[in-house]
């Protein structure tokens, strides 16, 4: 028990996951194929964890992960179903571009015979959408499909992108690239328990405009923004006439009024809400059928307070004062929905990022000398936004507008790491630190405590070697006249 208490202080993780799935499997209806391969799974994310976890550093512990990992199969598991290539099952998922599919309903998952195709669907399985209270409620929706989406690519980026011993992120095994984009940011700049915050509200903004515009994709839903968009312009037009707009108000009052009388008459007859339940029902799919007839009554009183909330609008914005908010609030929202019916465009992600890295530089301005190990965090998490993937091809480090910014904050990062001591200052030429240092960020070492230059000068000519330990990575080459600077260093002190 001490040995216990004294390895849990030193966060050593001593429990043996492998014996507690296979405890859980022990009451699955699994096949032998399936229960190999969720313990490959479980070897995979046990084997990577650590070097996942000082690369993105926002991640869970591992056991936090990993329980959470044992949980779903325990819980929400029923079935499980593997195919292989060139079968039926396998050339059904393969007609539709997809390698599992989930039901959630039955706790049924097929999927190809793959860990990391495995730990998707598992994520897939246990998906639960979050309930925002947004400016625009047609952006709820769309703003849950990116985070599921996102946060399905960063959980199983342990698997995908790391094998326990290299880095290395495989973009075609990502659902989404811009989900994955958007979520990364969120997260580094959020933290991982407060990656839903609104501190930044025009970041959070934004990654609400693109969660809508990439649901355009969807011909229901762009519909649905079309009318939207039509009903907000004629509103807005309504403004500009003020006779006509109180009519259209005084209108809409007494049809809010009508159906909450329709409302209390159903609510105050059982045969009328029978009735009612029955019409309901006939119209919606299986998917979103109303289970009892006081499952309705729930509904009919959501209805009802909403009709109120409407009425009680129509008073306020007849006021002078609140006829101006409401205006102004509608022409912001006209400006939203136009831009948003543009569709996704590159400087969208790219006013995200930018963002990002403005709102990142103010954190570190403001660090102490007691923050140094956040200072430390930055340098990694800085090193990781880097490397995010924007397409197939190019990440974020290789989009020119941002390099402005990213040498702003690098050499912000070498200034206060120097005034932290976190450190040695090896040369007194400030330029050439820059040089030199810039490259740590562009460097997938997963240690960067690993890291140590070598330096040699031949020729007017710089010559420095990084070196992971004793593995040489990479050598620059910087032509520079009379140098001074120590031949061999660490990174960090």
């Amino acid at each position: 028990m001490e040995k216990r208490k004294i390895l849990s202080k030193l966060n050593i993780d001593i429990k043996d996951y492998n014996n507690e799935l296979e405890k859980i499997l022990e009451n699955k209806l699994f096949s032998y194929d399936v229960k190999n391969l969720l313990l490959s799974m479980l070897y995979k994310i046990e084997n990577a964890y650590r070097d996942y976890e000082t690369v993105k550093l926002e991640v869970p512990s591992k056991r936090d992960f990993i329980e959470n990992v044992l949980r779903i199969i325990k819980e929400k598991c029923i079935k499980i179903i593997l195919v292989k290539s060139g079968t039926p099952e396998g050339e059904e998922l393969e007609k539709n571009n997809l390698k599992y599919t989930v039901d959630k309903a039955n706790g049924e998952i097929v999927c190809f015979q793959n860990e990391l195709v495995m730990l998707t669907a598992l994520f897939k399985l246990d998906e639960v959408d979050v309930k925002f209270e947004l400016a625009y409620e047609y952006a709820e929706e769309p703003l849950n499909v990116l985070m599921n989406s996102g946060k399905i690519d960063s959980d199983v980026e342990v698997i995908r992108d790391f094998n326990g011993w290299s880095w290395d992120t495989v973009t075609r095994d990502i659902q989404d690239i811009d989900y994955n984009c958007v979520y990364q940011v969120m997260l580094l700049l959020n933290g991982q328990n407060y990656i839903y915050s609104r501190k930044n509200k025009k970041i959070f903004s934004n990654v609400c405009k693109i969660a809508v515009k990439k649901m355009l994709a969807d011909k229901d839903y762009l519909k649905k923004i079309k009318e939207i968009k039509k009903e907000k312009k004629q509103r807005l037009e309504l403004f500009e006439d003020k006779k006509k707009f109180l009519d259209k108000i005084t209108e809409e009052k007494k049809e809010y009024s009508a159906a909450i009388e329709k409302i209390d008459r159903i609510l105050n007859n059982k045969e009328l809400l029978k009735k009612e339940y029955y019409a309901r029902n006939e119209k919606l799919p299986n998917k979103q059928k109303i289970f009892s007839a006081s499952y309705l009554v729930g509904i009919l009183h959501e209805e009802r307070e909403e009709f109120l909330s409407k009425i009680d609008e129509c008073n306020r914005v007849i006021m002078p004062k609140e006829f101006i908010e409401f205006k102004a609030k509608l022409q912001k929202e006209n400006e939203f929905l136009d831009s948003a019916l543009k569709g996704l465009q590159k400087e969208d992600l790219l006013e995200i990022f930018e963002e990002f890295l403005d709102a990142v530089g103010d954190i570190i301005n403001k660090l102490s000398i007691e923050e140094t190990n956040k200072l430390i965090e930055w340098i990694y998490k800085i090193r990781y936004f880097r490397f995010i993937p924007i397409n197939s091809e190019r990440k974020i480090k290789d989009l020119e507008e941002l390099n402005p910014r990213f040498e702003k904050i690098i050499k912000l990062i070498i200034k206060k790491s120097q005034e932290f001591k976190v450190w040695d200052n090896f040369t007194e030429n400030q330029e050439l630190t820059y040089k030199i240092l810039k490259e740590i960020f562009d460097i997938k070492i997963i240690y960067l405590q690993n890291i140590v230059f070598q330096c040699k000068y031949e020729d007017k000519v710089l010559y420095v070697e990084i070196y992971d330990d004793t593995v040489i990575e990479n050598t620059l080459k910087i032509e520079i006249d009379n140098v001074k600077i120590k031949k061999k260093f660490k990174l960090f002190s």
